[in-house]
């Protein structure tokens, strides 16, 4: 994934620091009850989490009592899980790989959240599906989220704009972002404005860019089909009914064909 044409956050490579005070946007522990919920349902035993960072969904399920595996194409991010392996004593396996191409075994589930999936290109994806196929045993359950591309008005994307003030040790960061949608790619494109101070020493000023590609409940479905899958069901992050119009981010568990 680090050559993706659409982007990175500044945080997944040149501030890892910052990656959890960023992604903690409030929904996350919602979001890996209802996953974990998903997982009990289809008898999941054993997890490989392809798009870990620093381990957020990891942990969650396994204090739950899942053999979970970490995995992520981000060395800095991993080193963060590592060490917080260390700290909680608890015995993940976390490996440095790309979700299109990384192969460890066979779990009953693959999980990618946090719509990692949009930082790949539909062409990245595809190839994704194929690959999260062949490390899950026959009937295996994947689960994604993504924003959906049905759901993005004006108003929600506008919506989207915000301004952040995380600190990590004495490094404060202050970020603006405001994003933009193109409809007919199905890109949404958010611009960040960051300041970066240290203790009392002269702030650094840094501007990022990035992409992520989103879908259609409908298009994913057919993407699902064509790689091998059988769709199960789709839902809010939240575990909510789905509305095609409405519901922001969807939440799809398809198993192996």
């Amino acid at each position: 994934m680090g050559n993706t044409k659409l982007g990175l956050p500044l945080e997944y490579q040149r501030h890892p620091e910052f990656f959890d005070a960023f992604s903690d946007n409030g929904h996350a522990a919602a979001t890996n009850t209802v996953i974990e919920k998903l997982l009990r349902k289809q008898k999941v035993h054993t997890v490989l989490d392809m798009t870990c960072g620093t381990g957020s969904q990891v942990w969650h399920l396994a204090k739950h009592g899942y053999k979970v595996t970490g995995a992520d194409f981000s060395p800095a991010l991993l080193r963060i899980a590592r060490a917080k392996a260390r700290i909680e004593k608890t015995p993940v396996e976390f490996i440095d790989g790309d979700m299109r191409t990384l192969q460890v075994g066979a779990f009953d589930a693959v999980i990618t959240i946090a719509n990692a999936v949009g930082h790949l290109t539909k062409a990245g994806f595809e190839k994704s599906l194929r690959n999260i196929g062949r490390n899950l045993k026959p009937g295996g359950v994947y689960i994604f989220d993504i924003f959906n591309l049905d759901a993005m008005t004006d108003t929600v994307v506008a919506d989207f704009a915000m301004h952040w003030c995380r600190k990590s040790g004495n490094t404060q960061c202050h970020d603006v972002q405001c994003s933009v949608i193109n409809r007919r790619q199905g890109r949404l494109t958010s611009y960040d404005h960051y300041v970066f101070q240290k203790g009392a020493r002269e702030p650094q000023t840094l501007r990022s860019r990035f992409s992520l590609q989103l879908y259609t409940a409908k298009e994913l479905r057919g993407m699902l089909a064509r790689n091998g899958f059988d769709t199960l069901m789709q839902c809010g992050l939240d575990g909510s009914q789905f509305v095609s119009g409405k519901t922001t981010s969807i939440l799809t568990m398809a198993r192996k064909c």
